[in-house]
Order: C-alpha cells, then sequence, then structure tokens
C-alpha cells in the first residue's frame, strides 16, 4: 500500500521539484518499487550497534551484583529509578525532533548520540574499586546518561529517519523485515560470544571493560554507516500543509487523541519486560539451574534461526496482516515458556523453550511499523503531525518495561535472599529464578496476545490514507473506527 501524501490528492504537482523523472509520486521512489542498493543493509547498520549495546547493557545487573558486590534489589531499584526517568525524557526528545531543521534533516542529527552512548557503555562496566555508595550512584549516573540521553534520542529518532527516508506501506515493510534479520542475526553473535568472554574475561580485573571495548569500537565505527549514507527525502508538500509547530498544549492534545499508539506502546512495554528479564535472568539460570554460564551461548545460537521468520513479514502484510503476524510469533513464545516452567533443568527443552520464546521480539522488531500505521491514524484524527512526538509513547513505554524489568529480578532475587558472592543458592533464590525465566515471561505474553485484539487500526488504514490524500480528516470522515 502506498503512502499518498505528494501533492494534492496524491498527484504529483506542476514544478514538483521532488519527484524525479520517472519516480512513483506516491513513493519518492523508481516505479520499479526497488529500494536504492543495500538501503536495507545500510539503514540497518545503526540498528545492529544499538542492539548489541542493548545485548551488553542487560547483562549489567549482573556485573553490578557478581562482580561489583552490590545487592540485588539496590541494583533493581536504582535501573527503574533511572528508567522511570529515562522515559520522560522519550516525551522531550520527540518534542525537540519535532522541532529539529538542520541540513541534514529532522532526524537524521541524532544519529551521533551513538559516540557517547558505547564511550559512555565502556566506562560503566570500568565501575572503580570505591565505597558501595559511590559506586551505586556512579552506575545510575552513567546509566541515566547512556539511556536517558543517548539510546532516548537514537530511539525517538528511528520511525521518523524511516518515514522520511523512503515513501510507502510497502517499502516499510520491507526495510523492517530485512532489518529485523539483520539485527536478530548481528544481536545473536554477540550473545553467542558474550556468555563465553563473561566466563573467561569477567572475573578477571579490567576484563569487563575489555568485553564492552570488544564490542563498542567496532560497532561505534559500524553504527554511523547509516548516517553518512542515507539521507532524508525532501518534504513533500503535504508535509509543510499539515506539519506545523505545534506548541506544547497543541502536540499533548494531538497525541493524547491516539488511542492506538497507547494500545501499542502497552505491548511494547509488556514486551520488554519479557524480554529484558529474560536476558538478565539467563545468566543466573545457566550459572545456578544448570550450573555451566558457557551454556547460555546455545540459546544464543538457537536464535539465529529466528530472523528467517521475518523475512516473511512483507507476506504477511499483503496476506494475514500484520497484526495477524505478531500473535503467531506471540502464541509460540508463550508455548516456549511453557515449555521452561515443565521441565526446568532439561536443556534441550530449555534451549527449544527460550528459542521460540524469542519470537516475543517481533514486537520490537516491528515497532517502526506500527508507529507509522500509528502516526497516520494520528494525522487523520487530529489534523496535526506530531511524529517524533507519537514515537517517543512507545519508547517511554520501551524504557519503563527495561527498568520493570530491571526491578522485577532485582527485587524478586533480594527478597529470596539471592548472594552473588555465594558459589551456590537457596532452594528459594533458585526457584525464583526459574519462575522469572518461565512462569513471569509466560503471563505476560499472554497478555500482550490479549491486547493485540485493541489495536484495529491496520484494517482501516487504506481508507485513512485515501482521506488524508483528499485532505479529509476524522471530523468530516465518513470512517468509523
Amino acid at each position: 500500500m502506498s503512502d499518498t501524501r505528494t501533492g494534492t490528492a496524491g498527484t504529483a504537482q506542476p514544478g514538483d521539484v521532488n519527484v524525479a523523472v520517472g519516480a512513483d509520486p506516491q513513493t519518492a521512489l523508481p516505479t520499479s518499487r526497488k529500494l536504492p542498493p543495500f538501503f536495507s543493509l545500510r539503514f540497518s547498520t545503526r540498528g545492529f550497534a544499538l542492539a548489541v549495546n542493548v545485548v551488553v547493557m542487560l547483562q549489567l545487573t549482573f556485573y553490578a551484583t557478581d562482580f561489583v558486590g552490590l545487592a540485588p534489589a539496590l541494583v533493581g531499584g536504582l535501573f527503574l529509578a533511572a528508567k522511570i526517568f529515562d522515559g520522560i525524557t522519550d516525551l522531550v526528545a520527540g518534542f525537540v525532533i519535532d522541532r529539529t531543521n538542520t541540513r541534514w534533516g529532522k532526524a537524521r542529527p541524532y544519529e551521533l548520540f551513538l559516540i557517547p552512548l558505547w564511550l559512555l557503555t565502556i566506562a560503566i562496566f570500568s565501575t572503580p574499586d570505591m565505597d558501595a555508595f559511590w559506586q551505586a550512584t556512579y552506575l545510575f549516573v552513567l546509566y541515566a546518561l547512556i539511556n536517558s540521553v543517548c539510546a532516548t534520542f537514537l530511539n525517538a529518532s528511528e520511525a521518523v529517519y524511516l518515514k522520511r527516508s523512503i515513501r510507502g506501506e510497502v517499502q516499510y515493510a520491507k526495510v523492517l523485515s530485512r532489518q529485523g534479520v539483520f539485527i536478530i542475526l548481528v544481536a545473536a553473535i554477540a550473545s553467542i560470544m558474550l556468555p563465553q568472554l563473561m566466563a573467561s574475561w569477567g572475573t578477571q580485573p579490567g576484563g569487563w571493560t575489555l568485553i564492552a571495548a570488544v564490542y563498542g569500537i567496532p560497532l561505534m565505527i559500524v553504527g554511523l554507516i547509516r548516517f553518512f549514507t542515507i539521507k532524508e527525502l525532501p518534504e513533500d508538500e503535504t508535509d509543510h500543509m499539515t506539519e506545523e509547530r505545534l506548541g506544547f498544549k497543541g502536540t499533548v492534545k494531538a497525541v493524547f487523541e491516539n488511542r492506538f499508539v497507547f494500545i501499542f506502546s502497552a505491548i511494547v512495554l509488556l514486551a520488554n519486560i519479557v524480554i529484558g528479564a529474560n536476558a538478565i535472568v539467563g545468566a543466573y539460570f545457566f550459572k545456578y539451574i544448570l550450573g555451566d554460564l558457557g551454556l547460555l551461548s546455545l540459546v544464543s545460537l538457537g536464535g539465529i534461526i529466528i530472523p528467517l521468520v521475518y523475512l516473511l513479514f512483507p507476506l504477511a502484510v499483503r496476506t494475514i496482516g500484520a497484526m495477524n503476524f505478531v500473535r503467531i510469533g506471540l502464541g509460540l513464545a508463550a508455548i516456549g515458556y511453557l515449555m521452561v516452567l515443565v521441565a526446568p533443568t532439561s536443556l534441550p527443552m530449555v534451549v527449544i523453550g527460550q528459542l521460540l520464546g524469542s519470537f516475543t521480539t517481533v514486537v520490537t522488531m516491528l515497532v517502526g511499523f506500527f508507529m507509522i500505521q500509528a502516526m497516520t491514524y494520528g494525522e487523520w484524527k487530529s489534523g496535526k503531525r506530531v511524529d517524533a512526538v507519537t514515537n517517543s509513547i512507545q519508547g517511554f513505554a520501551s524504557k519503563v518495561g527495561q527498568g520493570l524489568a530491571s526491578a522485577i529480578v532485582g527485587i524478586t532475587m533480594g527478597v529470596v535472599g539471592y548472594n552473588g558472592l555465594l558459589d551456590a543458592q537457596s532452594a528459594e533464590a533458585n526457584g525464583a529464578i526459574v519462575s522469572l525465566y518461565s512462569l513471569m515471561p509466560l503471563i505476560v505474553t499472554v497478555a500482550m496476545f490479549a491486547l493485540s485484539y485493541l489495536y484495529k487500526v491496520e484494517k482501516h488504514l487504506p481508507a485513512i490514507q485515501e482521506d488524508l490524500a483528499a485532505g479529509v480528516h476524522s471530523d468530516t470522515s465518513t470512517i468509523k473506527i
């Protein structure tokens, strides 16, 4: 389905220099509808760097408890507080990005936050040996800078950058499905390596600094490929007509008229609780329940299979629909977590179960696609374009979900008496680890599946786009949604 926003009623206007000769005026791309050479790969490079950063940062709780020696409840509380603050800055970032107008474009300049992101990540895994209070303060401040500033602007600009780099639903689906494959493959490779590095270097002085640097330095360079090779397209005429500078109250009013962005953001929040908690608890589970931290690489190795499924996403968009594709993934994930719950000491059941459980990432990998749908609905509903702020709502939800994951794990482990400096844990602590790795994600995944039925914008999208192309909004439209 095409984006019909070039000129009035989706037609090229006389003297429109923004539409290339031989191009489809609805997509600003050649009539063959092919993407530019290696576009999907180039667009994914920033995602490589950010995904691997998440993989590394998810081990911060394990690092803080088992290497620095801080109490799990303290660590979980610190990270939750940082994530709540982080979520608030997401909304600020969206407001700022919507008002950005530089020679590089609106979203592209914020790619440069990738540099401090990785430098600060290396620093946070280099916590100095000092009083516990100052160690906790050091972790909190750097964690907040990494997530509340760097990752916030990177995430808030993501969907806006995609929307301003190409045009059309089909093109978005192609890029996001391929990007999902590329990113999960890179993240899986990083995840396979990480437990081995943790087992060999993680107990040595300076080992965690080295681990962070091995990932951070090359990915900082790779991640900037997108910035240097993909420019934003010129704004089309409709952009100028609808994307006015709103004040704070006007922006908030426009966003709150868009109920679907909040519904999908709730799903994103829950998905991040599951993904975050699983990534954190995995190290504890394999160390104490299965007795070998290195075996955690098997779960990551199995994750290489998952990206192949995302290649089916463009087909799903044209046939069963994007949200049904998500529901299939969530159903498989629920089955996987049930397998781990039933047989937590069986390595094959755990590996296969977690492999299926990784289908939870269907939500986070395709979030950009659904946010673009929500942006389109929001413009139709309110008559105003607040793309970055709209996208920042799911960014807020994502950060809060990650913070809740850290808090749930940390507080639960603290309540059951977990001590990271002991070689073995109590039966209560082991039981909590198993529940956090199976029962909790099972319940939350079922809740996501149920929430997905409240997201109803997809089937109305073609009609909404036709309305927008004709300059019609919800107040004068015949569409009932």
